[in-house]
């Protein structure tokens, strides 16, 4: 069979379907009318599920060059390799289409893997050694990237040309935060969120936290709470652990009620969180301290009100899960040989 004679209104099917960035590539360098029948999906490629990182290795300066990052597609289940912008560079944390890297310096990068293009950034605001340190950056019209530590917040957008970075004025000690709709949502080691105007940077109003769940849980148990943008609503979903020893995370307690998504209700000055029975159509991807969230409807064969998460208490495996809103069950994936750190979504744009 010639399989170059293809219809290509059935090729351009074929190549929706592909959810991996890689496939979508071989696919089209099969031969020159495959390339030719996918050239509108190549300016406009379809949707990507995402990849775990692996949590880089250490800092060595005297590796010399070739150092790379490794992922696992969850599209195709299989280990991806892409070469790490430098040697000496860390990560610092979750993005979406790009990875943001400091050379533990005033020197910030921030990459797309795949194609190697970066977006400029100012010098970084803290000082070269300063602990904990994380960020990210969630493309979109409107979208800064992140830094922040315990104690300060800074954002810049990459699209404004010049400039420097912007200080939230914080006062209490940063939990999780989150940059969503022209607003910057802060909440603080006690749960309670502020509510900052990214332009003015007045406080808005605030939110208690959510309520606790209606089980008594281990005396051991602790939550891990994550910020997930969803269309024009800011989710937050709440993990609760249990521990098997003093010093290392366990088994995700069995209760159904151990995962709970809960939506921001904006209302004037005291806004409040609501929990949500049904995520409809959205699939969420939740990390250590953010997430992101995608359209079922996008992905043949995947169902929506499901809730993606994975553990990191094993250094030789991840063991990723998924949650289903729907009866409140949580089944265990097939996983990478490997220690993640972090969601991506690879992107060819």
């Amino acid at each position: 069979m010639d399989w170059s004679g293809l219809p290509g209104d059935l090729l351009r099917l074929f190549s929706g379907r592909l959810h991996d960035p890689l496939d979508f590539l071989r696919f089209r360098a099969v031969c020159r009318a495959w390339r030719a029948a996918t050239a509108a999906a190549a300016a406009s490629p379809p949707p990507f599920l995402p990849w775990l990182l692996a949590r880089p290795a250490p800092i060595n300066p005297t590796a010399g060059p070739g150092p790379s990052l490794s992922f696992y597609s969850l599209s195709s289940a299989a280990l991806r390799s892409v070469a790490a912008p430098s040697a000496t560079c860390s990560l610092l944390g979750h993005t979406n289409s790009h990875l943001l890297f400091s050379d533990h310096g005033p020197l910030l990068l921030l990459v797309n893997p795949l194609t190697g293009a970066d977006l400029p950034l100012p010098p970084s605001p803290f000082d070269a050694f300063s602990p904990i340190t994380q960020g990210y950056y969630l493309p979109g019209p409107d979208s800064p990237v992140v830094l922040y530590d315990t104690r300060r917040i800074f954002f810049h957008h990459p699209a404004g040309g010049g400039g420097g970075w912007t200080t939230v004025p914080v006062v209490d000690l940063v939990a999780e935060n989150m940059y969503h709709a022209g607003k910057v949502f802060v909440c603080n080691d006690r749960g309670h969120l502020t509510i900052f105007d990214a332009a003015t940077l007045a406080v808005l109003g605030d939110a208690a936290p959510p309520p606790p769940p209606p089980v008594t849980l281990h005396r051991d148990a602790f939550k891990c709470s994550s910020f997930v943008p969803s269309g024009d609503d800011l989710l937050c979903v709440i993990r609760y652990f249990r521990r098997k020893n003093t010093e290392q995370a366990g088994e995700l307690l069995e209760d159904c009620r151990a995962l709970e998504v809960h939506r921001l209700e904006i209302a004037g000055e005291k806004s409040r969180w609501v929990q949500m029975r049904s995520i409809g159509d959205r699939m969420l991807f939740v990390g250590l301290y953010q997430g992101f969230s995608l359209r079922a409807a996008d992905f043949a064969g995947l169902e929506g009100n499901c809730v993606y998460f994975f553990k990191m208490d094993r250094a030789s495996r991840s063991f990723i899960y998924r949650f289903s809103m729907e009866d409140g069950q949580i089944e265990e994936l097939p996983g990478p040989s490997m220690h993640a750190c972090t969601w991506f979504v690879p992107s060819l744009s």
